[in-house]
């Protein structure tokens, strides 16, 4: 009994690690979202594309160390198929639009990629967390 009162705060505490590096890298995202696209407007194309990819870092790493994830309704949502979706739809999109250099399909990549980001939140129930307007 010991054990486990030693062991239950440890686990609590890891697991709240875990979230608030999450919530870090995630915010990290959303802010390199908006840098790869100022970089796109200012036409730093080869910059954005290296953004991006930073971008898709930190949302991958989000995923894998917490692949699946009780939503706020107490269901558990598997996050890779959403990580999946999220890679091959507008996040290739926009890795495309960007390697062309093309800035209309860029704009709708953008607006795609947040939709997708605003839909995982919403699976998950975290509706408080507010993904930023592309300029």
């Amino acid at each position: 009994m010991k054990r486990l009162l030693v062991i239950l705060p440890a686990f609590t505490l890891a697991s709240c690690a875990m979230m608030n590096i999450n919530s870090h890298r995630m915010k990290a995202a959303q802010r390199k979202m908006l840098d790869t696209r100022k970089l796109q407007q200012a036409g730093q194309w080869d910059e954005a594309l290296a953004m991006a990819e930073r971008m898709h870092s930190s949302v991958s790493k989000s995923v894998a160390s917490a692949p699946r994830q009780k939503s706020a309704a107490g269901a558990m949502v598997d996050l890779q198929p959403l990580l999946a979706a999220w890679e091959g739809g507008s996040y290739a999109a926009l890795k495309s639009a960007l390697q062309k250099k093309d800035a209309k399909s860029a704009t709708a990549a953008f607006t795609a990629l947040r939709q997708q980001c605003v839909s995982c939140h919403a699976s998950l129930g975290k509706t408080q967390v507010q993904v930023s307007e592309i300029p």
